[in-house]
């Protein structure tokens, strides 16, 4: 992988764990309310095709309670995002392998879906914010992924070709896909997958158990994959995320 000047990085679920604190953040809507125990208020923002932290779904999620009141939607509102930047935190070894890149000269690139606002509060709150030479969220263009050319963006600001670059994501669908359609080898965060209703049909070139793993990747330690093609729906709730108790008793 020596040919390799430049990594590009998705972020929620990639570098941060993104869905603890939006466990924890609908979990503490609902104790606000007085309902549930906040996997009903996840599932709506699941089903929200790509509004992860549109406040509507926190309306509409009341709404179906027959408790909507604009102050105290107003109040969950602000329940939601304080809790969710609380728990918000980088993945064991993310730090680490930042810093390694940093070392090893190899530049960086954020490329998110997220609004700008949303990513920055984010990077700094996580303090990774240091290690990227570019940020490209979704409202520095006109396209976001699986749409390539919001990679493309990045890659042209980075001023290296596609096949000097590298893109890590958790998402097969947005991220791996977009990468290699115009020639990025790409690394498959598993770790951090929890894309409830993907088809996994895209082969990665590389299967990442933890972040640290990409550096064993860049340094030539690991081998390309030949994954055979999984076609799986998740249903909503229904991923061992929600099941595991060991994940119960963390969230």
């Amino acid at each position: 992988m020596s040919s390799i000047k430049a990594v590009l990085f998705d972020m929620d679920n990639t570098l941060m764990d993104f869905v603890y604190a939006q466990v924890g953040a609908c979990r503490a809507v609902a104790a606000r309310l007085g309902r549930g125990n906040g996997l009903e208020l996840l599932d709506l923002f699941i089903r929200s095709k790509g509004e992860y932290e549109g406040f509507s779904v926190i309306a509409e999620y009341m709404a179906s309670l027959g408790i909507y009141d604009f102050d105290l939607y107003f109040e969950c509102c602000e329940v939601y995002d304080r809790t969710k930047l609380d728990l918000i935190k980088p993945y064991e070894g993310v730090d680490q392998m930042l810093r390694i890149l940093r070392n090893m000269g190899i530049r960086t690139a954020l490329v998110t879906n997220a609004r700008r606002a949303n990513a920055a509060i984010r990077m700094e709150r996580t303090r990774l914010r240091q290690y990227f030479d570019v940020i490209v969220s979704a409202d520095d263009t006109e396209w976001i992924k699986p749409d390539p050319r919001h990679l493309e963006v990045a890659l042209s600001l980075l001023g290296v070709g596609p096949e000097e670059a590298l893109f890590v994501g958790d998402s097969i669908q947005r991220d791996i896909k977009a990468a290699k359609c115009i020639g990025m080898k790409a690394a498959y965060a598993s770790y951090g997958d929890c894309n409830f209703f993907e088809t996994r049909d895209e082969r990665p070139d590389y299967f990442l158990c933890k972040p640290m793993d990409l550096i064993s990747v860049l340094e030539g330690a690991a081998r390309e994959i030949d994954l055979q093609p999984i076609a799986v729906d998740y249903q909503p709730l229904q991923n061992p995320f929600f099941i595991d108790p060991q994940v119960q008793r963390r969230l």
